[in-house]
This record gives C-alpha cells, sequence and structure tokens, in this order.
C-alpha cells in the first residue's frame, strides 16, 4: 500500500533512523563511562575500544534499518535506501553531542542526553507512522 505523504513518511523516518542510531551509540559511551567510574580493574584500552567501536556499529546499523523499515510504505526501493544512509549521517552527527554532554557533565549528562534522544526517537517513530497511514 503506497503511502500518500512519501515526502513526510521518508524526512520522520530520517528522524526516527538517526534517533535511534545515536541513542545506541550514546548507550555505548554511557556503560562506558560508568564502567570506569567504577574503576573496575578489566575495563583496559583494549576492552574500551571495543565497546565503544561495538556500539558505533550497532548504532549505524539501527539507524540505517530504522530508516529502511519505517519507509515500507514508500514503494521506490531507491528512496527507502537513501533514506537509510542520510539516517545514519544524522546519527554521526547527533553522536557528537555525546561527546559535548560527556566533557560538560561527565557521565549525568551523557544520562539526561540519552533521554533526550529516546524521546526525540519515540516522537519521530510516532511521526513516520501517522505520516505512512496518511
Amino acid at each position: 500500500m503506497p503511502t500518500t505523504d512519501p515526502v513526510g513518511t521518508a524526512l520522520a523516518s530520517i528522524g526516527a533512523g538517526a534517533t535511534t542510531g545515536a541513542a545506541v551509540m550514546t548507550g555505548g559511551v554511557l556503560a562506558l563511562r560508568l564502567l570506569q567510574a567504577r574503576e573496575v580493574s578489566s575495563v583496559s584500552t583494549e576492552t574500551g575500544s571495543l565497546l565503544l567501536a561495538g556500539s558505533a556499529l550497532a548504532g549505524l546499523i539501527a539507524a540505517v534499518a530504522t530508516g529502511w523499515l519505517r519507509t515500507r510504505a514508500i514503494d521506490d526501493v531507491w528512496r527507502r535506501g537513501v533514506t537509510g544512509a542520510v539516517s545514519a549521517f544524522g546519527t554521526v552527527l547527533l553522536a557528537l553531542g555525546t561527546t559535548v554532554a560527556d566533557m560538560l557533565a561527565g557521565p549525568i549528562g551523557v544520562a539526561v542526553y540519552l533521554a533526550l534522544l529516546l524521546a526525540a526517537a519515540v516522537a519521530a517513530h510516532r511521526a513516520a507512522r501517522r505520516a505512512a497511514s496518511r
């Protein structure tokens, strides 16, 4: 069933994908910061790097998958793919905010930023669902 509002569906899906992916990445940073705050001796540089790289990869995959799946109502596969790619780019931009939150307020700032990203993701998913059903 094609949507009657493909532009609204695509834009809301980009927002949903970008915020979902950034939330996954920010969750990885928060997990690392909490481990470091507890001074766990097993948290080496290698472990921290693996955690950050894994959360970055998972965030990008989540962004592309969300952008792709939220645009099911759009029949053109190419447009769906572009939506996923733009979602991944948006994820990287939003994930940069995690650095600012960490520098300004430490783990508490990262947790607040994560909560904001999750709230924005829920709102964007709802908007994408509404736009696709028009």
